[in-house]
């Protein structure tokens, strides 16, 4: 018999597609049921792309344009699939800012079970929704799972928690490994930088990043850049590109059920969001032994990247240094083969068995 095969465990989540802490959720669901964990998940939404296990509860699309009506809608339908659930565990991983959702589920739902929420941004207001009510009811949860030590010293300390704990994203390291060798299916330039983000300018500053791109040495030495993900900017990226005249130069793939074989024969990954949770992305390209460029934003890439070690870290939202990086990075042989080499191993401490026993540790 397994050691955990009586803990029932839900995990609850917006979706099992597109995100970072999406892509956690369904990681963690199968890694939960080789510990023996019998696992349930209830999605919000219909959009299940990335792998997991265990019973799906799929809320489906919204019914109504109403946006309370939606949220009513919702909570019925949740309610329903939670008490199926009958967990003795619930991670939530959810965006929490949907005011009438959110206290209706907390304070008929929620309130007599093991809850644990995740915090995966350091606009923690988008976990922890406005009210003492709120931060009253997080304060008695079972735990607060930070994804980060900056987010967890913000709960600490603005938010007054004493019951978090930080426990660091994780890779499925053979799942990652085993599809970075399937074949690419597109023709890939021979030389070129990757992002992988949601196409949105006010976070991710995709925009931004084209721009210093094109200031910068790669376009004449024929360093292309390919951006994967999708989002509300899209047209507004497509038209940038063909106004700045680099249609042959910067290259919008969409979204990618698997990135990995583009992101490992990249010379380098690059990120310039204006703020972060634990970007997963910088260590999927650094376990894959892609070096990286990320601006120091708050949070999580100063807690991944060694700078000149692994990659190389930005004075955040410097621009201008964020280009002088690129050029580096790409021109800079010695500096690069360094930081290729010291890819791999500078991550293994974010390995699945030293992270799953940090959730083992919680799940008591």
């Amino acid at each position: 018999m397994k050691q955990n095969e009586s803990k029932r465990v839900c995990i609850i989540v917006d979706c099992l597609s597109i995100g970072g802490a999406e892509k956690i959720a369904g990681v963690l669901s199968i890694e939960l049921e080789k510990l023996g964990y019998d696992i349930s998940i209830i999605s919000l939404w219909d959009k299940i792309t990335y792998p997991y296990t265990g019973t799906l509860y799929n809320l489906g699309e919204n019914e109504s344009k109403i946006k309370w009506v939606k949220q009513i809608k919702k909570f019925f339908k949740f309610k329903k699939a939670y008490k199926n659930a009958n967990a003795d565990f619930y991670i939530d991983f959810r965006v929490r800012n949907r005011t009438i959702l959110e206290f209706l589920l907390h304070a008929f739902v929620f309130v007599n079970s093991k809850m644990i929420f995740t915090i995966h941004n350091y606009h923690v207001d988008l976990h922890i929704p406005n009210g003492n009510y709120f931060r009253k009811f997080y304060k008695k949860s079972h735990k607060v799972v930070a994804v980060s030590k900056a987010i967890e010293d913000r709960l600490n300390g603005e938010y007054g928690l004493t019951n978090t704990k930080l426990i660091y994203n994780f890779i499925d390291e053979e799942l990652v490994s085993a599809k970075a060798h399937m074949p690419i299916e597109i023709n890939l330039p021979s030389n070129y930088i990757v992002s992988v983000s949601r196409l949105n300018n006010a976070v991710k500053q995709i925009d931004s990043l084209i721009d210093t791109y094109k200031n910068s040495e790669l376009p004449k030495s024929d360093v292309k850049l390919l951006i994967l993900g999708e989002g509300e900017d899209k047209v507004h990226l497509e038209a940038v590109i063909e106004k700045e005249n680099l249609e042959e130069n910067v290259f919008l793939l969409g979204f990618k059920d698997n990135p990995y074989p583009i992101i490992k024969n990249a010379q380098f990954l690059v990120l310039c969001s204006k703020f972060e949770g634990f970007p997963m992305v910088l260590l999927e390209s650094l376990k894959l032994g892609t070096p990286v460029v990320s601006f120091n934003c708050t949070s999580g890439p100063n807690e991944i990247i060694r700078h000149n070690q692994n990659g190389l870290l930005v004075e955040d939202q410097n621009f201008e240094k964020y280009k002088e990086a690129l050029n580096t990075l790409t021109s800079n042989e010695a500096l690069y083969s360094s930081c290729k080499n010291n890819a791999q191993s500078s991550v293994e401490k974010f390995n699945t068995v030293s992270i799953m026993r940090e959730w083992k540790e919680i799940l008591k």
